[in-house]
């Protein structure tokens, strides 16, 4: 699917690892099974915004993982801070290994990483 921005496309992928990374030229990549089902939901001129997120918190069976991507166009970003922003807005700040957590903010490996207490 190509957006009004020439660029950057949204495709599927065989590189599956890649997803949701930094890992391509700006293309939007998803899994090639879900691409029939975005093209036949989606309208032709339906306004697609991108946002840049390098800094992510989610939580499954019950363990809270950080995800945190190096991302040149977000420089100004104090990746440390964002986490415990957001772990904070979501209630979640008590539950996290502090250690954990910063490893990962260290890392910045563009994983999931479990900052589980």
């Amino acid at each position: 699917m190509r957006l009004s921005l020439r660029t950057i496309l949204i495709h599927g992928t065989n590189k599956p690892w890649g997803l949701g990374r930094l890992v391509s030229h700006g293309c939007i990549r998803l899994y090639p099974e879900d691409i029939p089902r975005l093209f036949t939901s989606v309208a032709n001129g339906t306004k697609v915004s991108i946002i840049t997120q390098p800094v992510k918190v989610g939580v499954k069976d019950g363990k809270i993982y950080l995800e945190v991507h190096r991302n040149a166009s977000a420089r100004d970003i104090n990746y440390f801070e964002e986490a415990v922003r957001l772990l904070t807005q979501k209630d979640l700040i008590s539950r996290v290994d502090s250690r954990k957590l910063y490893s990962a903010v260290e890392e910045m490996s563009g994983l999931p990483i479990d900052i589980s207490d």
